[in-house]
């Protein structure tokens, strides 16, 4: 990060500050999974929280196999009772999930809260020696994911052992392995050894051939959370105001003008931003690398990565958002969550860092293509293409997770600033703007 931004940081640093550290800091609990295996105002989803059964009503639960199949549905909602029954409801469903649970008395099994996630609540059940985690779906979070695709996304990566085990979902949430890892911290994610096995994991993922469409979800997505921001009010004056002094329609501008210099629709995803290209081949052969649809994980921060001293690889975990996207996205967001919950651009990563992260990620996501560049000696031509034109996404990913931020304020029970989150993307984006477009910035 350039000496001169360091100044303008200082406006990033939230009123509450401690809260955002807290959270970031917060996932100290060791996950452990015994088997690493070859992640507006609506109702709330209406079951009956006591029934046992799955989406075939012929069956009964012993009948039901649960485990990767994203189509059976316990018919149960944690919580459905009251919040003082949700510790004896996760228990039930991880017995009625978790064929490793089936003899424990419930009296037996060990609950924990997890804390540190802004989406959902988590926790650990634990049995003797087994333990699994209670994923429960955040309030309202159903109107921006599509949980039949999240299930489907997870159950599939955990099929090929990519993602811990997927053991089966009810109406609310899942069962999910336990990883016997620890979260990063963000500073962590810049420590080199631990950058290339980042790295080296998310080209494994762009790698992969998924079922599902190959369509780039980043403008979808964004275009889903401005519509619902817009309808975001609050009764509490504090809060309204919070909310009316980001700008919305700045933020509504800034979404258009971005779509015209990455690849969107508007430019039928690149390839009309790729005929006009002005520079080398290299250059252009890195631009268009950006651009490909690649299946993304599209939240890759700290507390979505586990590690293990004695792994030789990491583990990524928490695929919610995750859907086909430009290859670029991944790489400019993940840049982003080095500077953590409190937006630190001093912690975003520096030009020799982001080289290491992209030598490390061709290994696994195009060693051939690593080959040929290192062989033609352009691949560090081709790294410094990628370094200029993937920071680029890094403002995608401000306004993607701003507008985000805004929803989940108004929907979100969670305690955490999401406004002042918000505030944090937005201006993080203005000053990156005149970083990494200086000739263009005063002029939208």
């Amino acid at each position: 990060m350039p000496s001169a931004l360091e100044p303008l940081v200082e406006k990033l640093r939230p009123v509450h500050i401690g809260l955002a550290i807290a959270i970031s800091t917060c996932v100290c609990i060791l996950v452990t999974y015994h088997a690493l295996r070859p992640k507006d105002h609506l109702d709330k989803p209406k079951s009956n929280p006591c029934r046992s059964c799955s989406t075939n009503s012929r069956m009964t639960s012993s009948q039901v196999t649960y485990l990767n199949n994203a189509n059976a549905i316990l018919d149960y909602t944690v919580g459905g009772r009251g919040e003082d029954f949700e510790f004896e409801d996760c228990k039930h469903v991880a017995k009625t999930i978790y064929p490793g649970f089936k003899d424990a008395n419930a009296d037996d099994i060990v609950i924990k809260i997890i804390c540190g996630g802004i989406t959902n609540r988590l926790y650990r059940l634990t049995w003797h020696d087994k333990s699994v985690l209670i994923r429960l779906y955040g309030e309202h979070t159903e109107v921006f994911i599509d949980r039949d695709v999240d299930n489907e996304t997870f159950a599939e990566l955990s099929r090929r052992g990519f993602a811990p085990v997927y053991h089966g979902r009810f109406t609310n949430g899942r069962v999910e392995g336990w990883v016997d890892g620890s979260p990063f911290e963000p500073h962590q994610m810049g420590e080199p050894s631990l950058l290339a096995l980042i790295a080296k994991e998310v080209g494994k993922l762009h790698a992969m051939e998924m079922k599902f469409t190959t369509t780039p979800c980043l403008w979808k997505k964004i275009q889903v959370f401005q519509d619902l921001a817009s309808q975001v009010r609050f009764d509490d004056a504090t809060k309204q105001k919070a909310l009316d002094q980001l700008k919305f329609a700045q933020i509504k501008q800034r979404v258009q003008w971005l779509q015209s210099i990455l690849p969107s629709p508007k430019n039928d995803h690149g390839k009309q931003l790729l005929e006009n290209f002005r520079g080398t081949v290299i250059a252009k052969l890195a631009t268009e690398f950006l651009h490909e649809s690649v299946f993304s994980h599209n939240d890759i921060l700290s507390g979505n990565v586990l590690y293990n001293p004695t792994w030789t690889k990491v583990q990524v975990i928490d695929y919610e958002y995750g859907g086909y996207n430009y290859r670029g996205f991944d790489f400019g967001n993940h840049f982003c969550e080095h500077c953590g919950f409190d937006m630190n651009l001093n912690d975003f990563p520096s030009r020799e860092k982001q080289f290491q992260f992209y030598k490390a990620y061709l290994t696994t996501a195009r060693p051939s293509l690593l080959h040929t560049l290192t062989r033609d000696n352009t691949l560090d031509e081709f790294l410094i293409a990628l370094h200029d034109a993937g920071n680029l996404y890094a403002l995608a990913s401000h306004l993607f997770w701003g507008l985000w931020a805004i929803v989940q304020a108004g929907n979100s029970t969670i305690d955490f600033d999401f406004l002042d989150y918000a505030r944090m993307r937005f201006d993080a984006f203005e000053i990156q703007l005149d970083v990494f477009c200086p000739s263009i910035a005063k002029d939208i």
